[in-house]
C-alpha cells in the first residue's frame, strides 16, 4: 500500500478566522496541514494573514494545534515587461519579484513553513517568445535561489501563459533549479482546457501539492464530488503514481462579494471527509 496522501486546505476558505482558529479547526476537521493565504502589503482583508504575526508565533500556533502549516501562498510574479526595453532599466526593477521573494522565503524559514508559492505569469503576445522567456525564467531563478541554505522550497503554480502542464515544464526546465517545485492548481488546468489527470501526469516529478475545488456547470462553488471537477478520478490517479504529497483544499470565501456563500466550516469538514473517503477506496485497491 502507498504511504496516505496529506490532506489540507487553503486560508481563502474562512478570510474571517483567526490563526488560532485556522489551526484550531483543521485538526478538528482531520487536516494535517494548512495553507497561509498572504498579501504582503496588507491589501487584502484576510484575518490569519501571516505577515500580521512573528513568525515564532506562526510555528507556536501550529505546532500546538498538530497542523502543519505547508505555505505562504503569494501574489507574486515575475512577467513584468520593462518599458521601454532601454531606459526603463534605468528605472524599473530588472529583478521583479525576486526581492518580493527573499523576504517571503525567510519568512517562511523563521515560521517553519515548508513552501512559498509563486506564479509565471503572462507572456505578451506583442513580444517574441524567446524575450519574455529569459526575462520570467531569469527572474525565478534568482528567486528560487533565495530558498538556498534554507528549509524552503519554491512552489509555482500553473497560470496565465504557464496554465497549460507542458508550458509550465518548459519553464521549469529551463530554471533548472533544486530549490523550484510544482503547486498543481486542478482548476486553472481544467479552465485552459486540458484534462488534469494528465496534466498531473506530466508534472508528476516536481508536484509537492495539488489543489483541488469544486464547482457547477455555471462556475459556482459547491461541495466537493457534487460539481464537475474529476477530483475522485484525480485522486485515483495520484495514488496509482504513488503521490505522497500535500492535497490543497481551496473554497473561495475570500473572492465572495456577498454573505450567500456556503459556511466555511461545513464547507471543509464535508472535504475532508469526503477526500479521505476517496483515498481510502483508493489505496483499498491496492
Amino acid at each position: 500500500m502507498n504511504p496516505p496522501m496529506r490532506i489540507a486546505y487553503s486560508t481563502i476558505a474562512c478570510p474571517l478566522w483567526t490563526l488560532e482558529q485556522v489551526a484550531s479547526k483543521a485538526a478538528e476537521f482531520g487536516y494535517l496541514g494548512v495553507e497561509l493565504r498572504s498579501f504582503d502589503d496588507l491589501s487584502v482583508k484576510i484575518s490569519s494573514e501571516p505577515f500580521r504575526f512573528e513568525p515564532a508565533i506562526i510555528e507556536s500556533v501550529f505546532d500546538d494545534a498538530g497542523v502543519n502549516a505547508v505555505s505562504l501562498a503569494t501574489s507574486i510574479r515575475y512577467d513584468r515587461v520593462i518599458d521601454p526595453p532601454v531606459v526603463g532599466r534605468m528605472c524599473q526593477d530588472e529583478e521583479e519579484g525576486v526581492r518580493d521573494t527573499k523576504v517571503y522565503v525567510d519568512f517562511a524559514d523563521r515560521a517553519g513553513i515548508e513552501f512559498v508559492r509563486v506564479f509565471g505569469n503572462h507572456l505578451p503576445a506583442a513580444e517574441p517568445k524567446t524575450w519574455s522567456m529569459r526575462r520570467v525564467s531569469d527572474r525565478l531563478k534568482l528567486a528560487a535561489q533565495t530558498a538556498r541554505n534554507t528549509k524552503v522550497r519554491l512552489l509555482i503554480e500553473n497560470a496565465g501563459s504557464f496554465a497549460i502542464a507542458e508550458s509550465l515544464l518548459e519553464l521549469i526546465n529551463i530554471v533548472d533549479s533544486p530549490w523550484l517545485e510544482v503547486s498543481f492548481n486542478a482548476l486553472a488546468s481544467h479552465q485552459a482546457g486540458q484534462c488534469p489527470i494528465e496534466a498531473m501526469r506530466i508534472l508528476a516529478d516536481r508536484l509537492e501539492v495539488v489543489k483541488v475545488c469544486d464547482l457547477d456547470h455555471d462556475g459556482n462553488p459547491v461541495k466537493l464530488g457534487e460539481g464537475i471537477m474529476p477530483i475522485r478520478e484525480m485522486i485515483e490517479a495520484l495514488d496509482t503514481m504513488n503521490y505522497t504529497g500535500w492535497i490543497v483544499y481551496e473554497y473561495p470565501k475570500l473572492w465572495q462579494t456577498s454573505d450567500d456563500g456556503l459556511d466555511s466550516a461545513d464547507m471543509l469538514k464535508y472535504a475532508a471527509d469526503t477526500l479521505y473517503g476517496w483515498m481510502a477506496k483508493s489505496t483499498a485497491r491496492c
